[in-house]
């Protein structure tokens, strides 16, 4: 296959990097690609493991051929960074990648140009389409596959609620590259992980109901949005952050069909920003990478994932993740963007209690400057909104030129 024997162990370790949901748009964040080139530096990762929604839908792309350059020039400025590192890497997509106009088909001719991309280099290797494969690793002595990773493309929403998830095709090739690497391995299944951008329902087994109103429960707004959920710690192995509940796939075979073959121990998914959690279902590890990017919702909780194997246990693996002030010592660029994204909402049912909050910050303030304006100084009102209008008049501007100067800056200096 093409993947085989690109990625080993070395000295008996591995150290992969899982990042997930940076959606950029052809205006890369400037925050983001400092967080991913510290984040990196820190690690220093064997290994790079991305799993979906690299692009964001919200990025005026344009259609045709202005998209695909559009497009092209987003992947080429995000992933300088990566690049620059030379650190071998894989990646799938998301819903987001596919609707900016341009097919995973097309992207994917895009990131086969990138040197330590190295998941595109052979896309006619049997694999089901072209977001899904696997990548067997090798021991230390590259005798034979101690480790190997499945990587899967979740596809979009359906026509009614919810994603598509893996589909019987790719499960069908899921059967028979574990089959081939059993045949390989003295007929023992090799035991292998689950990489993938939206999360299979069975997810909602480490979670338990509870009253609306109860501290720290989110609202399902996959099914029904009346009821409320949150974690159940005694299921949990990893210290953990949640901020939504799944937004998963639904009527997909595909966790039957990894508990029928026996070769996965664990499944790893992006999608949900704010989420950062590992616990075990029905004999699998179920767990979160939250979103890494600073163009989209979620910056209150914007981190990636690591985990370190050894080949001689590698389902006894250690995982652990880390944020922005973990790598990075540098102020964030844009602020005030950044405060929005923090408390925004991360789906619809939730849009309410944001607009909610806004009004009662909004209100007393306007209440506030009646009253000051009718029974106070008509001079201090005018003068502060005045004031307030010149700021944001130079503010937006002068950070839209900023963030230009930088954000060319880093990209020229990573391609060199």
């Amino acid at each position: 296959m093409s993947l085989k024997d690109k990625i080993r162990f070395k000295n008996g370790q591995l150290k992969v990097m899982q990042i997930s949901d940076l959606q950029d748009t052809k205006n890369t964040s400037v925050d983001t690609l400092r967080f991913v080139d510290a984040a990196i530096e820190k690690v220093k990762p064997d290994f790079i493991i991305i799993t979906g929604d690299q692009l964001d839908v919200v990025g005026a792309w344009g259609k045709g051929d202005k998209a695909k350059a559009n497009v092209e020039k987003a992947i080429r400025g995000l992933f300088s960074v990566i690049e620059k590192h030379n650190i071998p890497y894989v990646l799938t997509f998301g819903n987001h990648d596919r609707e900016t106009g341009v097919p995973n088909e097309e992207q994917a001719k895009i990131y086969a140009t990138l040197k330590n991309c190295i998941c595109f280099d052979d896309i006619n290797d049997g694999r089901p389409d072209v977001g899904t494969f696997n990548v067997p690793v090798r021991s230390s002595d590259g005798k034979r596959t101690a480790l190997n990773f499945y990587v899967m493309d979740t596809h979009s929403k359906t026509k009614n609620v919810g994603f598509e998830g893996v589909n019987d095709k790719q499960l069908d090739w899921y059967r028979k590259v574990g089959e081939q690497l059993k045949a390989e391995n003295g007929g023992e299944f090799v035991p292998s992980m689950v990489f993938q951008h939206i999360p299979v329902s069975n997810i909602m087994g480490l979670f338990k109901e509870v009253p609306k109103g109860t501290k720290g429960a989110e609202c399902d707004f996959v099914k029904d949005n009346s009821r409320y959920w949150i974690l159940d710690e005694e299921k949990l192995f990893h210290n953990y952050t949640y901020g939504e509940t799944p937004s998963m796939t639904l009527g997909t075979k595909q966790f039957d069909a990894i508990m029928a073959q026996g070769d996965v121990f664990a499944m790893y998914f992006g999608h949900d920003h704010y989420n950062s959690f590992a616990g075990k279902v029905d004999g699998i590890d179920l767990g979160y990478c939250p979103g890494m990017g600073y163009n989209s919702y979620g910056t209150k909780h914007r981190a990636f994932r690591v985990f370190e194997f050894d080949e001689n246990d590698v389902k006894n693996y250690k995982t652990y993740s880390l944020n922005y002030k973990d790598c990075c010592s540098k102020i964030k660029t844009a602020p005030f963007k950044n405060a929005f994204s923090y408390w925004s909402p991360c789906n619809p049912s939730a849009a309410g209690p944001f607009a909610a909050k806004i009004l009662a910050v909004v209100v007393p303030v306007i209440v506030a400057l009646v009253l000051i304006y009718n029974f106070v100084s008509a001079a201090f009102v005018t003068g502060l909104l005045t004031a307030i209008a010149v700021a944001t008049a130079i503010y937006i501007p002068a950070g839209l030129i900023y963030n230009k100067i930088l954000r060319d800056k880093i990209i020229k200096t990573n391609m060199r």
